[in-house]
């Protein structure tokens, strides 16, 4: 409906949903857009048209449920998208402009959601910019229910021939993600098959990551295993802000061990570094 709909239809849609009900009238909106009666009364006219709004006994002019229902989804994306745009250091004029430009533009329901994503992610990074040290429980206090991905990197505990990449880097998908349910974070991987040297022959062999632990209260405790993917909770994670203003990133990290199917005598079993980056 919104590549139907002019700027100005979106904006009294807008404005016939947010003002003071003794405000809503065509006087009131004239005034407040700038414009004549005679514009907002057609523009009016038009959405009645289109059955968004319809006139009361006393002629007054109302939003019909399927208009209120519209209205009520503009309004959700656009204040997204405004969000957004006031996190891209824009002024809060132009903030207002583009996001009516993103309604106008009809954006895709999943595109909006990757908006609300990163508006997501650049609030995080606001709260805890700064921050030295803190966990990944007072992370997730801050993050709203829903499913966030985001890249990382296993790393060796020590450097072996110049590498500090695990091999268990390359033993799940990137990237990883974390599920948000009443403020509690669970961290998922999914597990991949690798081909890797024999660490004791040098024969190229198969295998999976069959087992993990992750490091918590000073203790290694093993992670669940779902099917394909291993979890563990995000409290696990310990967090560092680094730099300054857009360029902030949250670096996460636990200490994991974990274990190939093949055995440890071809793959030995060894301390790994899991980290997350929230960029």
């Amino acid at each position: 409906m919104s590549e139907e709909l002019t700027r100005f239809q979106i904006q009294l849609l807008l404005y016939f949903l947010e003002a003071e009900p003794k405000k809503r009238t065509v006087t009131d909106a004239a005034r407040y857009f700038g414009k004549t009666k005679v514009s907002v009364t057609r523009t009016l006219d038009s959405l009645e048209k289109l059955g968004i709004v319809e006139r009361t006994q006393a002629r007054k002019t109302v939003l019909s449920h399927y208009g209120t229902k519209l209205a009520q989804k503009f309004q959700q994306q656009y204040q997204i998208a405004e969000r957004y745009m006031q996190y891209l250091d824009l002024t809060p004029l132009q903030a207002k402009n583009n996001a009516l430009s993103a309604l106008l533009a009809g954006f895709s329901e999943e595109y909006l959601n990757r908006m609300q994503e990163q508006e997501e992610r650049m609030y995080i990074k606001e709260v805890f910019a700064g921050r030295q040290n803190f966990s990944g429980q007072e992370l997730c206090d801050y993050l709203k229910d829903g499913s966030y991905f985001f890249p990382f990197v296993i790393y060796r505990e020590h450097i072996k021939n110049g590498n500090n990449i695990s091999m268990g880097n390359r033993g799940f998908e990137h990237p990883c993600e974390l599920i948000v349910k009443d403020h509690i974070g669970t961290i998922y991987l999914t597990i991949r098959t690798v081909s890797a040297p024999s660490a004791l022959t040098g024969q190229l062999m198969e295998g999976r990551i069959k087992s993990l632990s992750y490091q918590l209260n000073g203790k290694l405790t093993n992670a669940e295993q779902e099917g394909r993917y291993f979890c563990f909770p995000a409290k696990a994670l310990q967090f560092i802000s680094m730099g300054s203003g857009r360029d902030i990133v949250l670096h996460g990290s636990v200490c994991m061990q974990m274990q190939c199917s093949v055995g440890i005598i071809h793959m030995p079993e060894s301390l790994a570094i899991f980290t997350m980056f929230i960029s």
